[in-house]
């Protein structure tokens, strides 16, 4: 069994899942379709961060209920292939801005090189100038441009977000969605964003899907 439409990057049929015999969620189906981004609305406790989790491999599946690029993950590693931008920014404060950045390069150059992907990285996400900058020095809105650059830069095929504006006061949250859908789309990165915010949904996604009804 595989997914059916080539143009899929995630088909995902029937899943459910349990914690100590509780239903987390039950007959889960989602397709998502290359150089999309699909986000899912619901409230917080519904199954969405796990759901994330279980396409990542971070939580066990059943056989035959999620297909990345067609096949079963539990026959593909999908290491490399896609990214995960969490509520809170996972940043090392022992690095600078720009040494947590080159964390997501596949390629090791020189100092040189690699100072050119760190300027080009924070241009990129308007964080000129930020390359020494300290972790703890920076503001909850540029801690996320960090990791979202980080992890754009591994050029993932698929990234999930999870609820990763939810901290920020509401002008912050409704700028950085804006932003963070002008990245993708100029990465062409597929992606998965799941919140309980409707116009932080709208504002980053080119479809939104209701959580109750993808489980009905």
């Amino acid at each position: 069994m595989t997914g059916n439409n080539s143009n899929e990057i995630i088909a995902i049929r029937n899943l459910s899942k349990r914690f100590e015999n509780e239903d987390i969620f039950t007959n889960l189906n989602l397709n998502v379709e290359e150089n999309q981004i699909i986000a899912i609305l619901g409230p917080s406790g519904c199954g969405k961060t796990t759901m994330l989790r279980m396409i990542c491999g971070l939580e066990t599946c059943e056989k035959d209920s999620i297909f990345f690029n067609g096949q079963d993950i539990k026959d593909n590693n999908t290491e490399g292939k896609v990214g995960f931008i969490f509520q809170k920014p996972i940043l090392f404060p022992h690095l600078n801005v720009g040494k947590n950045i080159l964390l997501g390069s596949k390629q090791k150059g020189d100092k040189k090189d690699n100072m050119e992907i760190i300027e080009r990285e924070l241009e990129f996400i308007g964080l000129p100038g930020f390359a020494k900058r300290k972790i703890e020095s920076l503001s909850g809105g540029e801690s996320q441009r960090v990791a979202l650059a980080r992890a754009l830069l591994a050029k993932p095929e698929l990234l999930l977000l999870d609820e990763p504006f939810s901290a920020l006061d509401v002008k912050s949250r409704r700028k950085l969605a804006i932003e963070t859908r002008k990245f993708l789309k100029s990465r062409k990165i597929t992606a998965i964003h799941v919140t309980h915010d409707k116009e932080e949904a709208e504002l980053v996604a080119d479809r939104v899907l209701n959580w109750e009804i993808i489980c009905s």
